[in-house]
């Protein structure tokens, strides 16, 4: 494995995910001063998040078709430009546009850089693809940062650092030129495309019945994960009746966690393969689901929390492998669905856990509901078929 080129393209994944990631932290300025409500920041959240998720499969097979190197920096500058624009724009329909360019920007970028991942990882694929997912998740730590920094500020012993108000977003478009004019220069050099489409054409095939059970292990993936990760502080707060900034810190220890299962589930799909991580942990994931809503204490919650993330984190690069082997003419198409379309329709999944716990008053007896998605998950997992060797 090329760790050079690895870990340059986890630093373009932290660049163009921070965007989306600080989307949210910018919601309440850009409400504050234009007063729009809630349904009007949800619709431009909704912009960004549709477009880069649910365009992806189709950008994937236009990379498959023409892969091209730089379609890896226009898609980190174009999902800066979009983010850095509504700091300088005041209607609600060109900010929408604005976001409209930056999802698409996301949706650009991720399936031609997961393949360039696939192909510099040599044999190390497992740690290759885990060290390109960290790089995605920084992007979540960052893009708040970024926006409490530049367009807020930053009050340390009476001196404000930062604090430009909405025009700081401009930082956005200086970090995703930076980042762009980096990695075209270096990327041209790399000359991959060219080769992989050759060998792809000479040897590759694809397998759509085995793609479409590994999506039955992804899909639930992604729905346990994101609905355990939004509710997490508060089931904290509202279960066990901490206060919010303890919730908060049971979900940067569950994100931590979740960030060296995702290098060392790597690490062990490399040596023990891909479909026996994905099965381990999916099994590993049914009984510790099943257990956390019957605590009744935070202290043995907290406990679980290490394994949990484990079982949700430790198989992502190894869904994500499989997929491009299931589909090696199609590597861009298939990243797309494992990095775009499966975190769109897993994050669906959410609002349905937050609407049981209103109906049943708890989220405890809620948190239920996410056993049996469990168990879809790790039914799917033992059809999983090795895939050809190239």
């Amino acid at each position: 494995m090329n760790y050079r080129k690895i870990l340059l393209l986890a630093f373009g994944h932290l660049c163009c995910d921070l965007n989306s990631h600080a989307l949210p932290a910018l919601l309440p300025y850009l409400a504050a001063a234009h007063g729009f409500d809630y349904q009007t920041c949800g619709l431009l959240a909704f912009a960004y998040s549709a477009v880069a998720s649910l365009v992806q499969p189709a950008l994937g097979l236009l990379a498959d078709k023409m892969s091209r190197s730089w379609f890896i920096p226009l898609g980190i500058l174009m999902a800066g430009t979009g983010i850095a624009l509504t700091g300088f724009l005041s209607s609600e329909w060109t900010m929408l546009a604005a976001l409209v360019m930056a999802g698409s920007g996301a949706a650009v970028f991720h399936p031609e850089a997961a393949r360039y991942a696939n192909i510099v990882s040599g044999e190390h694929k497992g740690v290759g693809l885990s060290i390109f997912s960290v790089g995605g998740n920084g992007g979540m730590l960052i893009g708040p940062i970024i926006v409490m920094l530049a367009v807020g500020g930053l009050s340390v012993g009476g001196v404000t650092l930062g604090g430009f108000g909405l025009p700081g977003t401009a930082a956005f478009f200086l970090l995703a030129l930076v980042m762009a004019s980096v990695l075209f220069r270096q990327l041209s050099a790399w000359n991959i495309g060219a080769r992989t489409k050759k060998a792809v054409d000479a040897s590759g095939s694809n397998d759509w019945k085995a793609f479409g059970i590994l999506t039955g292990c992804l899909l639930p993936r992604m729905g346990l994960t994101m609905a355990f990760t939004t509710y997490l502080p508060l089931y904290w707060q509202g279960v066990f009746h901490t206060s919010a900034s303890t919730g908060n810190l049971m979900l940067v220890l569950f994100s931590v966690f979740g960030v060296a299962a995702n290098l060392s589930g790597g690490a062990a799909a490399d040596r023990w393969g891909y479909r026996k991580v994905i099965r381990v942990t999916s099994f590993l994931a049914l009984p510790l689901l099943a257990v956390f809503p019957f605590l009744t204490s935070p202290a043995p919650a907290a406990l679980l929390l290490a394994p949990l993330a484990v079982a949700l984190f430790a198989p992502y690069s190894s869904l994500v492998v499989l997929g491009q082997r299931y589909l090696s003419r199609n590597m861009g198409f298939a990243s797309g669905i494992t990095l775009g379309v499966a975190v769109s329709v897993g994050g669906m999944f959410a609002p349905v856990l937050g609407w049981a716990a209103d109906l049943w008053g708890s989220l405890s007896p809620a948190m239920h509901l996410l056993t049996p998605l469990a168990a879809v998950g790790a039914a799917c997992s033992c059809f999983l078929k090795k895939p050809e060797e190239k």
